[in-house]
C-alpha cells in the first residue's frame, strides 16, 4: 500500500488562547515530522495550544479525523457485535463515581458517544439516556444494541425536550474550536443541580513533563514515534492543563465539585494509597477528570 502523501494545510491561522482569549503566549514546543507545528503556552491561563495552526476548515477536518471516519466505516457492526466488554468495567466505575454528585439521575447525555460503552454503563441508573456523535454508523449501532437514541447534531445546535442531570464529555473538548461556547451550551442543557463531567488529556502530567524536558535538553526528538508519519496532522487544537481547566470552568460559571487525574485502570483514582497520592493529591496522571455544576443566579 502506498504511503499517504504529506499533509499540507491550505492555509495557516494565528489564534488567541481558546480558553481566555489572550494573545500573550510563549513558545512551548514544535512537533511534527518536520517540526512544522507549534504549541504555545498562554501566560494568562496556562493552556498549551496550537498557533499558528492549520486553518480550521473542511480540509483540516478531513485530514485530522479521516482515520476515525474510516474506522467507523470499516468496523464490523452487525447483530452479533457487542459493546466492547474490555472497557465496560472502567465506565461502570466512572458512572458509580459520578452518580454520587447526581442525586436526581433523571437524564444523561454522552457527547461523543462512540460505540456507546459509557451509555451502556449509565443506562441502568438513569430514566433516560441519550448520545451525540458524528458517525451515522456508530449511532445506528448504539441505537440497535442499547435502544438509546444517538443524535447526529452539532452540539452547539442540539436541542432536547428534557433537561439533563448529567452531561458527559470524555476526550472531546480538546477537538473543539470554541470550548467556551460548549460549556455555556452544556449549562443551558442541565437542569437545576445538574452536573457536567469533563475528561481531557493532561499536558502537565509527569510523563508529558519528562518528555518535554528531554526534548528541551535535546535528548530525544519530539514525538519521535507518533509524529513520524508526514501525513499526520494534529487533531487536538489545544492541550489542557490543570490550571487552564480550572480557569475555563470558573470563567463559564461552573463550581468544581471534584477533580483529579486518572488512569484507565482506575477512573475514580481511589483504589490505592499511591493512586490517591499521584492522582488526587499531586494530579500528575496522564488524564484529568472534572465534575462541575453551573452556578445558578440567585
Amino acid at each position: 500500500m502506498a504511503a499517504a502523501p504529506p499533509y499540507v494545510p491550505l492555509a495557516w491561522e494565528e489564534v488567541p488562547c481558546p480558553f481566555c482569549g489572550s494573545d500573550d503566549a510563549s513558545l512551548y514546543e514544535r512537533f511534527g515530522s518536520a517540526l512544522q507545528y507549534t504549541y504555545v503556552l498562554c501566560r494568562r491561563c496556562r493552556l498549551v495550544y496550537s498557533s499558528p495552526r492549520p486553518r480550521y476548515d473542511a480540509h483540516f477536518v478531513e485530514a485530522a479525523y479521516a482515520s476515525y471516519y474510516q474506522l467507523t466505516d470499516t468496523v464490523a457492526l452487525g447483530p452479533d457485535t457487542l459493546v466492547r466488554e474490555s472497557s465496560v468495567p472502567m465506565f461502570r466505575e466512572e458512572v458509580a463515581h459520578l452518580v454520587q454528585f447526581d442525586a436526581r439521575r433523571s437524564a444523561v447525555l454522552d457527547v461523543g458517544s462512540g460505540m456507546g460503552t459509557f451509555l451502556f454503563a449509565a443506562k441502568p441508573l438513569y430514566e433516560e439516556a441519550v448520545g451525540l456523535d458524528v458517525s451515522p454508523r456508530m449511532a445506528a449501532f448504539v441505537e440497535a444494541q442499547l435502544g438509546v437514541r444517538v443524535h447526529l447534531d452539532r452540539f452547539e445546535d442540539f436541542v432536547h425536550p428534557r433537561k439533563f442531570s448529567l452531561i458527559h464529555m470524555s476526550h472531546v473538548l480538546e477537538h473543539v474550536p470554541d470550548p467556551n461556547r460548549w460549556l455555556r451550551k452544556a449549562a443551558s442543557l442541565l437542569d437545576d443541580g445538574g452536573i457536567l463531567a469533563v475528561n481531557v488529556p493532561n499536558k502537565f502530567s509527569a510523563g508529558a513533563r519528562v518528555q518535554h524536558l528531554a526534548y528541551r535538553l535535546r535528548l530525544k526528538r519530539q514525538f519521535q514515534r507518533g509524529w513520524s508519519d508526514p501525513a499526520r496532522t494534529p487533531d487536538h487544537l489545544f492541550e489542557p492543563t490543570l490550571p487552564s481547566m480550572r480557569f475555563l470552568l470558573a470563567r463559564n460559571g461552573y463550581e468544581i465539585l471534584d477533580h483529579h487525574s486518572y488512569s484507565r485502570r482506575d477512573p475514580a483514582s481511589r483504589r490505592t494509597p499511591l493512586a490517591r497520592l499521584v492522582h488526587r493529591g499531586l494530579k500528575v496522571g496522564s488524564n484529568l477528570a472534572f465534575v462541575a455544576r453551573p452556578r445558578r443566579a440567585g
